[in-house]
């Protein structure tokens, strides 16, 4: 196969048989029956390039291997998606490779001439992505280039999207594809804000945070401006510190805040619940002070409803007290009016299971139900590049588990070259796109001070991905 659009030739052979066969024929016989009339038609297509056909490739995807795990995770993408979609394996080649080859795809690499020029052509957070064939020498290109993490991750998805997925075989020759990741990715207005939680009501967001502080935003956009409406909760009378994390979840007609303090009856952190009328508080606590274990400091707990009605909270046993330093995850059922457990907590995984965590730490879940049943939890450690969110998944499809780690990270540094993040949310805006919400970065970073961030999600395969192709 030739990349040069192998499927072209094939058609203007079929036609040339076509013809030669006629020439042979009297002026009255009819065409064969088993050449449709368009064949002729169908060779037509000087500007198509052939990305796959029948189960091959002949492009070299050209990258830069000396990179973190992770960001190697990103290019490799590529290489899934011929496999998946087409059968056919891609070969990798590291950039410093001189030596070129017909059919390639190039991911920002400035040894090879166009991708440089490419890469002159855009700034800041920009991204693009170009098809070239040389005239006299037929050979092909497809330039991915792009400046930032947030880019490199847009440019990829991109790419797949608009020319791979759902078994796309050909681009055209013309192909020149532009785009920023501020387009997509939203920084908030809101300063200072960790443990971003959203809620959409009415289509009004509403994000609570660290110290209890709602603000509101009535734009009609996540970018927009933020009021900030101070404290909506009415402070439990042992509640000294630790203000963490709070949540509001819309459940049978009210809203109820799951959130985090530092008791001053038994000095251990713990997970309380509150309950309001309306988004915007006051929220009152409805559990008679801590509803985790008294002697644990447990943080960050979440709400859930499975399958069969039955809520629960999941939380953190936090490692500051486990008899080994490692932080827990655990469960334990709710009442109906969620004022008490009616089940013992069960510890669903340890921080040191997951393979990337580089911690003892257990913080920020949330549960997701994919499409096909099976139940995510999205969390919280430190990778190599600082703090991230992993994924984790039940293989029973119960709160209970066994629960096993996806080795590819929904947030990381490692991922964006920008900032780390994490204890992430996700929530649907008011024209039904899902967004990962977490605070970046988990410390000041110079100037710049932990704020929310939204990234564009989609659910993929059984997981969650990124969605900046859209």
């Amino acid at each position: 196969m030739n990349c040069m659009n192998m499927k072209m030739k094939k058609r203007i052979l079929s036609a040339l048989l076509v013809l030669l066969f006629a020439a042979g024929c009297s002026a009255s016989s009819p065409p064969p029956a088993d050449v449709p009339e368009e064949t002729v038609a169908e060779a037509a297509d000087p500007h198509a390039i052939t990305l796959a056909e029948d189960g091959k490739t002949d492009f070299v995807l050209i990258c830069d291997l000396a990179v973190d795990d992770t960001v190697k995770a990103s290019y490799y993408r590529i290489r899934d998606a011929f496999r998946d979609e087409y059968g056919a394996e891609l070969p990798i080649v590291d950039s410093g490779y001189r030596e070129e080859h017909d059919c390639e795809i190039v991911l920002a690499a400035r040894n090879r001439a166009e991708c440089a020029d490419l890469l002159r052509e855009i700034s800041g957070d920009e991204y693009a992505v170009r098809a070239s064939r040389d005239p006299d020498t037929g050979k092909t290109k497809i330039l991915i280039a792009y400046k930032g993490g947030f880019s490199r991750m847009c440019a990829i998805d991109t790419f797949l999207n608009e020319c791979v997925s759902g078994g796309k075989t050909t681009v055209p020759d013309t192909l020149d594809l532009r785009g920023a990741a501020g387009d997509v990715l939203i920084e908030s207005t809101i300063e200072r804000l960790r443990d971003p939680c959203v809620l959409v009501e009415n289509g009004t967001y509403y994000a609570y945070g660290t110290g209890w502080h709602a603000y509101k935003n009535t734009s009609g956009t996540l970018a927009g401006p933020w009021t900030d409406l101070g404290v909506v909760v009415e402070v439990p009378p042992h509640a000294k510190d630790c203000h963490w994390a709070p949540e509001v979840h819309r459940y049978n007609g009210k809203f109820y805040m799951f959130t985090t303090y530092l008791s001053d009856e038994n000095n251990h952190r713990g997970c309380t619940i509150l309950v309001s009328d309306t988004p915007e508080g006051p929220f009152c606590e409805i559990t008679g002070g801590h509803i985790t274990p008294k002697t644990w400091d447990s943080i960050d707990g979440t709400f859930y409803v499975d399958p069969d009605g039955q809520p629960w909270m999941i939380f953190v046993h936090e490692w500051t007290s486990t008899d080994d330093g490692v932080g827990r995850m655990a469960a334990a059922k709710l009442s109906d009016d969620l004022t008490h457990f009616v089940s013992e907590p069960v510890e669903l995984f340890r921080a040191d299971d997951a393979p990337w965590a580089k911690n003892g730490v257990t913080d920020g879940c949330w549960m997701y139900r994919t499409a096909d049943g099976q139940l995510l939890m999205l969390w919280s450690n430190w990778d190599s590049a600082g703090y991230c969110v992993g994924i984790a998944r039940s293989a029973s499809g119960a709160v209970e588990g066994p629960w096993t780690h996806d080795e590819r990270l929904l947030y990381s540094k490692s991922m964006t070259g920008t900032y780390d993040g994490g204890h992430g949310m996700l929530f649907t805006d008011t024209d039904g796109q899902m967004y990962l919400s977490l605070h970046s970065p988990n410390s000041p970073d110079g100037n710049r001070y932990e704020k929310p961030i939204f990234i564009p999600v989609r659910e993929e395969g059984g997981t969650l991905v990124w969605d900046f192709g859209r």
